[in-house]
Parts: structure tokens; C-alpha cells; sequence
């Protein structure tokens, strides 16, 4: 038996999402139930804000989003920004000054949007040719000069630094050397990549601050995820569920495991224990 459950934290690729980034007829009509039962469902997501599918938001119910590993909160109905916790600037520009050595590619996410070097997004998008993703990067990804200047020039603290890594060996050796910087936290989504964030900042954090803030206890969190990035929040959750497809470490925290993204294991377990008959 568990809680009331009235808030909901979705991740979306490899979670919400199927491999085709679309969602399913299925867990839209589920998540829209659950909202209507008073549930607040809120995606929770590595991804910029502005990078949240459209169709996401669709859903009834839908107000909040959770971005960049929880670096922010907003509410979409009024635009206000409920949480935040971002990495200062100049700690920002010594990682880009660590990191740009190194062979990967550096996308910065700032303000909601991912800024990154115009030869890097041409790069990236060539790779991505023919994959699901490949119009989300096209369609979120703003392409400037020099990223470094553009950033320093911003005068604003960023959100995640997202580093996709050319010779995948190298991964271990680029975390170690990000290791040196006490401020950060680094997770990861996918093989070829690695997140950084003030390490204050995570998805279950900033879940913990949205329930405060609306009045939500942490026994009556549920949070769905798949990947590193989101163990924070499977953690933090009062019931945290792992998919199908989830890494093992994710399974091992968890206190369900659900079907894959593929079989809509998130409309399963809301179904399941969250649904009133």
C-alpha cells in the first residue's frame, strides 16, 4: 500500500516518451485522468524547458516543467519561474576553459534554451541524421559564433553544460578531470554524453521544492525514470518507479519497476497506484 499520490514526476526520453520521441494515445489519456483526479504531473526532464515537446504540454493538467536536471522549475500558464539553482558564471567559464581542450562538443544551457557553436550543431546534426532526436536538436539548439564570449557576454548564471563526447573512451577521463571542481554535479543520460550542473542541483531536489511549495508531501511524490540523471529523483521520491529499460542502478533504488517506454510502463503504474476506481 502506498500514499495518496499527488504529484508526479515524469522523465521524458527513455521514460514518457517512446523511442519515436511521441507519446503514446494510451498515456496521454492515463496522465490526463491522473490530472484530472488532482494530481499535478510534472515533466522532469534533462533537457532545456523550451526543448519539452509541444504535445507534452497538450496533456490536461499540464502546468509545470522541470528543466536542465532540475537547475529550473517554471509554470507555463503564467511563465514565472518557481526554482532555481544555476551555476555561477565565472565557475561556468572555467569549465568551458577546462573543456574545450577536450574532443566534445559543448552545448550550454541557459534561460530555457541550448546555445552551442555553429560548426558543433552542424556536426551534431549530421551524426543525429535520421534518428528520433534529430529535429529536436534542429529545433532547440541556437547556433552562435563563439560560445565561449557569447556566454561571458550574457552575464548570466547557466543552467547545464551538456557535453557530447566524441571518442566515447575518453569519457571516464574527461569525469575525472570535472572532478576537480567541487561546485558541480556530473550525471549522464546516454553513452556518448555527460551533464553538468551546480550540484545543488538535481531532479529530485528540485521535485522535493516544487512539493513544498505546493503543499505536497514527500511520501506523496511518485517519480519515473530510466537513467543516471534521474536517480536523484527515484531516490527522493516517496515511490519512485524505474522502467522496463532502465539502467540497473536505477532498478536497484527503485520500489517498482514498470514496463519499458515502449510498453507504456508509466500509464501501467499510474494505473496501477494512482488511479481511483
Amino acid at each position: 500500500m502506498i500514499d495518496n499520490i499527488r504529484l508526479i514526476g515524469l522523465d521524458l526520453d527513455g521514460t514518457l516518451l517512446h523511442n519515436d520521441k511521441h507519446i503514446s494515445d494510451y498515456t496521454r489519456d492515463t496522465i490526463a485522468k491522473a490530472a484530472n483526479q488532482g494530481v499535478v504531473v510534472l515533466p522532469a526532464t534533462g533537457r532545456p524547458v523550451n526543448g519539452i515537446p509541444k504535445e507534452v504540454f497538450t496533456i490536461p493538467g499540464i502546468r509545470y516543467a522541470l528543466g536542465s536536471n532540475g537547475a529550473s522549475i517554471m509554470d507555463m500558464k503564467t511563465g514565472e519561474e518557481l526554482y532555481s539553482c544555476r551555476i555561477p558564471l565565472e565557475e561556468a567559464l572555467k569549465l568551458i576553459d577546462l573543456l574545450l581542450p577536450w574532443p566534445v562538443i559543448i552545448e550550454v544551457y541557459q534561460d530555457g534554451n541550448g546555445y552551442t557553436e555553429r560548426a558543433s550543431l552542424a556536426e551534431s546534426l549530421e551524426r543525429l541524421k535520421g534518428t528520433p532526436i534529430y529535429e529536436y536538436v534542429k529545433s532547440t539548439r541556437v547556433p552562435v559564433d563563439h560560445l565561449r564570449d557569447f556566454i561571458a557576454s550574457s552575464q548570466k548564471p547557466v543552467e547545464k553544460l551538456n557535453l557530447i563526447i566524441r571518442d566515447t573512451s575518453l569519457r571516464p577521463k574527461i569525469r575525472e578531470a570535472l572532478s576537480a571542481f567541487p561546485f558541480i554535479a556530473v550525471t549522464s543520460s546516454v553513452t556518448d554524453n555527460l551533464e553538468i550542473n551546480d550540484r545543488r542541483a538535481d531532479k529530485g531536489s528540485s521535485l522535493l521544492a516544487l512539493g513544498r511549495i505546493l503543499g505536497i508531501r514527500q511520501q506523496e511524490i511518485m517519480a519515473f525514470g530510466d537513467s543516471e540523471n534521474d536517480y536523484a529523483m527515484i531516490k527522493a521520491a516517496g515511490f519512485g518507479v524505474a522502467m522496463g529499460n532502465a539502467a540497473a542502478e536505477i532498478k536497484r533504488i527503485a520500489r517498482y519497476i514498470t514496463g519499458t517506454n515502449e510498453e507504456d510502463g508509466v500509464a501501467a503504474a499510474i494505473e496501477r497506484f494512482v488511479l481511483k476506481s
